[in-house]
């Protein structure tokens, strides 16, 4: 049976042909967060599943993250950097405001033919460039398409806010995306936001609304925050109905899928969700319980970990799916080579 596309009839079919992922080395747990604020190893593990994260040094930033996942990919892939025609990063937490991390990591990898942006779809960026990057990879003009998820998150939250600074971590994923065989790689996406939320996960300063140290300014709102008790309610409904948009979108059933790998928030949200969906816990792979949220890297990063535990084999029907800032979600579907 022909596997249904979602690209165009004129576009070659494009997926995954190399991945990559990198985290810190420093790794900080739930007991360390203890004996700075009042939390307890108990409280996190209980409420999110999380046990440690890892908390990059302070001479290192997004776009070096981001080269080192995107060299593992890139040498999977069999290419040279001179063979990538595009990158894309997903970041909320960019090297600086302007220019682009991506065009720092373009320059950092070497990758001097190709073009270089930025999305930000926070928690969510990942999927979105995953979708933009199916577009382009393959075609005449975009043979190969680095799409990476890096964030460095450990330097724009507040570390006295214990509702926030023990979810999140630092870490980055990549993937090289380029032409594959019929009934292979990437079969469609499915996105969508609600910009009435943009509130409900966001910095609130530092921007041209409210620039830092203006007369609107006040401590603190340089870094970010969470209305945790509205997030919660989004993600579980927003997880599941990504998963649910993808699947009618591309004609396929729940019944087919092999793998979901979700944005790894929270160990409930992703209960939740499964619940939701009428799946079992096994159809996932979590590993936030060693990383914690690493926001628009999580889903790369938990790719690249369940393909190397053979969770992932040629063939299986994979589906990825984020939920963040924005407010943003969606999913991918992709038929693994």
């Amino acid at each position: 049976m022909k596997v249904p596309n979602s690209r165009s009839g004129m576009m070659p079919p494009a997926g995954i042909v190399g991945l990559g992922s990198h985290v810190p080395s420093k790794v900080m747990t739930n007991e360390d967060w203890a004996g700075l604020v009042e939390t307890s190893d108990e409280w996190i593990t209980t409420k999110t599943g999380i046990k440690e994260r890892r908390i990059a040094d302070p001479d290192v930033c997004t776009s070096d993250l981001a080269v080192i996942a995107s060299q593992q990919a890139i040498e999977e892939a069999g290419l040279s950097p001179d063979d990538i025609d595009m990158l894309i990063l997903a970041t909320s937490s960019p090297d600086v405001p302007l220019s682009s991390t991506a065009g720092i990591t373009q320059h950092k990898l070497g990758c001097k033919n190709a073009a270089a942006f930025d999305i930000n779809a926070v928690c969510a960026g990942w999927v979105h460039a995953l979708d933009v990057g199916s577009r382009y990879a393959g075609t005449r003009d975009y043979s190969n398409v680095l799409v990476i998820g890096s964030e460095v998150y450990s330097r724009i939250l507040n570390w006295e806010d214990r509702g926030t600074c023990v979810l999140f971590g630092d870490g980055a994923g990549a993937a090289v995306l380029s032409e594959v065989g019929d009934g292979r790689g990437v079969l469609g996406s499915w996105m969508m936001s609600d910009g009435s939320g943009s509130d409900v996960i966001e910095i609130p300063a530092g921007g041209v609304r409210t620039p830092l140290h203006s007369s609107g300014f006040d401590e603190g709102d340089q870094y970010f925050q969470m209305d945790g008790r509205a997030v919660w309610r989004f993600a579980i409904e927003a997880f599941p109905q990504a998963v649910r948009g993808v699947l009618e979108r591309i004609g396929r059933d729940l019944s087919e899928v092999d793998l979901i790998i979700p944005h790894q928030a929270n160990l409930r949200i992703v209960e939740a969700g499964m619940e939701n969906l009428g799946l079992p816990m096994d159809k996932t792979f979590t590993n936030l319980q060693r990383y914690g949220n690493t926001a628009g890297a999580s889903v790369p990063i938990a790719l690249r970990e369940a393909v190397d535990e053979g969770l992932v084999n040629s063939g299986d029907l994979i589906v990825t799916a984020a939920f963040g800032g924005g407010l943003a979600w969606g999913a991918n579907a992709f038929v693994w080579t």
